[in-house]
């Protein structure tokens, strides 16, 4: 008997421990509804003292409308979880989960769950949809109103370049020419800055259709001929003759601005009389389009940060203090990506940089 009797003290005070330091509060009432029990935990939240809550019915922490849910959920007299409210003795209302448990003597033993933090992130996310909301606006309005002049500008300024009624200055020329490329750089950044925006808040829409494999790359030569040919760029197409006649499905515009993209940046970097290859491959059932320079060498450890929003990678042959990438990458990486591909890069000092992906024939 008395092993027995030391046992059960054990167990007792082993409870006592659990219930105490347990992480929810402990709320114990009667048949009558008064509280014969709470744990530290609870007086932690509502700020009472254990004496001031002691033999208290229960309606004296609860507001009219919790009262009356609980009302109904002791004639169901059945083990619930049940979202209510506390009144703390500062008078602030905290939500708490609680888990209901009636005991054979229809006591009603309540473990309680702060739901205060909970509520805190609802209003912390509501806040942030509501900023996001507000910087959607805000960029389509800045997009808006920086692309309108700056298209206008440009297309002034190669109207006075274009114009044979007179003579324009050779110096004066020079730095309409500098104003024109710099608007144009404006425009693709402004551009750039939309496409990121869109990706990111899923409102990019994709235009896919079939069209002659061909027909892109003759496009994209057409439109970075000239710009190659002024910088005196040995540019170049491969293009596989098993090509000639295959097809692909894909967003013609987003496919254009991905390969552009890839030259572009090659033409930045590309020193006079160097070599720009625009190649495509027939692969097993897949075309490969590859771009190749060899200029641009990209050192190993910097490859895995290339497709990274507003990375910086500088080239090891990278000349004056320009430096590699911003956001063009990621947009042709998400592009890529929604044709189902994926955009890689090989570089190797002294020899090439090659940015390549695959897409399906039909």
């Amino acid at each position: 008997m008395t092993n027995s009797w030391n046992i059960e003290l054990v167990n007792l005070e082993i409870y006592k421990q659990i219930v105490e330091h347990m992480s929810e509060s402990l709320w114990i009432w009667d048949n009558k509804n008064n509280t014969i029990y709470i744990n530290n935990v609870f007086c932690k939240i509502t700020w009472y003292k254990n004496e001031e809550i002691i033999w208290k019915n229960y309606t004296v922490f609860m507001d009219k409308n919790s009262i009356w849910n609980i009302e109904k959920i002791q004639k169901n007299k059945k083990t619930i979880k049940y979202e209510t409210k506390i009144k703390t003795k500062k008078w602030k209302i905290i939500p708490v989960l609680c888990s209901w448990t009636f005991t054979k003597n229809w006591w009603i033993v309540l473990t309680i769950s702060d739901l205060s933090e909970v509520e805190s992130l609802k209003q912390m996310e509501i806040n942030l949809k509501n900023l996001n909301k507000t910087k959607d606006e805000f960029i389509s309005i800045v997009w808006h109103e920086l692309r309108t002049p700056l298209t206008s500008i440009r297309w002034y300024i190669s109207m006075i370049l274009d114009w044979d009624m007179w003579d324009i200055n050779e110096q004066v020329k020079k730095s309409l020419k500098h104003t024109y490329n710099s608007s144009i750089r404006l425009i693709n950044l402004v551009n750039d800055v939309l496409s990121i925006w869109k990706i990111e808040s899923w409102k990019m829409e994709y235009y896919m259709k079939d069209i002659k494999i061909i027909e892109i790359i003759d496009s994209i030569y057409r439109d970075i001929y000239l710009e190659m040919k002024s910088k005196k760029i040995n540019f170049s197409l491969e293009i596989d003759k098993k090509l000639n006649e295959s097809f692909i499905n894909t967003d013609i515009d987003k496919l254009k601005q991905i390969l552009l993209n890839l030259l572009t940046n090659s033409l930045k970097f590309t020193q006079e009389n160097w070599n720009i290859i625009l190649k495509a491959s027939k692969i097993k059932n897949n075309v490969r389009f590859e771009v190749i320079d060899n200029w641009i060498w990209i050192p190993e450890d910097k490859l895995d940060i290339l497709f990274t929003k507003f990375s910086q990678v500088e080239s090891s042959m990278q000349r004056q203090n320009d430096t590699w990438l911003g956001l063009w990458l990621a947009i042709c990486k998400n592009f890529i990506n929604q044709f189902g591909s994926e955009i890689k890069v090989i570089s190797e000092v002294w020899k090439w940089s090659i940015f390549y992906f695959d897409l399906a024939i039909i």
